[in-house]
């Protein structure tokens, strides 16, 4: 563990010299000439870019619950999303050709989504206004970590679900029996069930305990900026789970390539053992250091 902790921080600190300057020009628009602390040097498009992806790097740098929280979910999406790319197309072809249920799929997920977004707002509105009577920030951070540890169950059992549509894993448990429409349908709900209301709890945790860590904290800079940071955050996620999605849909719908050849199984099971574990980081980080360091 020393020894990994020792590698992450020396690629940290690489990146960290590269994408940070040293001097006071890491943030740009408090040194900007002719600018007031109170009024920022407006920035063009590129720059403000630059700048708040150094602000992104400079929290992971020095916030290691932001850091472990980051990552995780960031390997998670990259996951998932090739986990889509590979999935979905073949699976909504395998839906429409040879079992006539893709529709129904269609219209399923999106008149079910809408009772997700409800229930789960409502309870985990519930949970963060209880949080928020809580003084102790040590209870804090521990209730919003335990539930973090819920998420992570809840998006590994979507990821389950999902590989199970997989066609050639799909039609290797249930093809031939009369009931398998209909057992495809329900493994596409529970995937949409489980991954839609992690998602939606993770959203309120992870926001409520990157405002502790990073708005309320002593990181003075990193306060007046939190919200470039969120912003970066979202864009990076949402880039290169884009890149990944679409790059893998080319690959399983596109290229002709055999969904139960090595290939395509390869990059199903690679991206299956990065997408389960990859959420639990941050609660993992909090039991083996994380909670040890608020303590002291």
């Amino acid at each position: 563990m020393q020894l990994q902790t020792a590698l992450f921080n020396s690629l940290v600190d690489e990146l960290t010299v590269f994408f940070i300057p040293r001097k006071e020009g890491l943030f740009m628009s408090e040194t900007s000439a002719g600018s007031s602390p109170s009024q920022p040097a407006r920035l063009s498009l590129t720059g403000d870019l630059i700048h708040k992806i150094q602000l992104w790097l400079h929290a992971l740098v020095t916030v290691p619950f932001y850091r472990y929280g980051e990552l995780g979910t960031l390997l998670f999406n990259i996951a998932k999303s090739i986990l889509e790319g590979a999935i979905l197309y073949s699976m909504f072809s395998m839906a429409e050709s040879q079992y006539k249920v893709a529709a129904i799929m269609g219209v399923l997920t999106k008149y079910i989504y809408p009772a997700i977004v409800v229930i789960s707002n409502a309870r985990i509105s519930s949970f963060i206004d209880h949080i928020e009577t809580i003084s102790n920030s040590f209870i804090q951070l521990r209730s919003l970590v335990r539930g973090m540890v819920f998420v992570a169950f809840g998006e590994s059992l979507g990821i389950l679900f999902l590989v199970l549509c997989y066609p050639p894993i799909f039609e290797n448990f249930f093809s031939g029996n009369s009931y398998g429409k209909y057992v495809l349908i329900l493994l596409y709900l529970l995937h949409h069930v489980c991954s839609g209301a992690a998602q939606i709890v993770e959203g309120r945790l992870w926001f409520k305990l990157i405002e502790i860590k990073l708005r309320n904290q002593s990181h003075s800079r990193l306060a007046q900026n939190f919200w470039g940071i969120h912003a970066m955050s979202q864009n990076i996620h949402l880039v290169t789970s884009m890149v990944m999605l679409w790059g893998t849909t080319a690959i399983s719908g596109l290229s002709g390539v055999e969904l139960d050849g090595p290939l395509m199984f390869t990059i199903v099971g690679a991206a299956f053992v990065v997408a389960l574990p990859s959420k639990f980081a941050l609660p993992l980080a909090w039991r083996l250091r994380l909670r040890q360091q608020e303590l002291s």
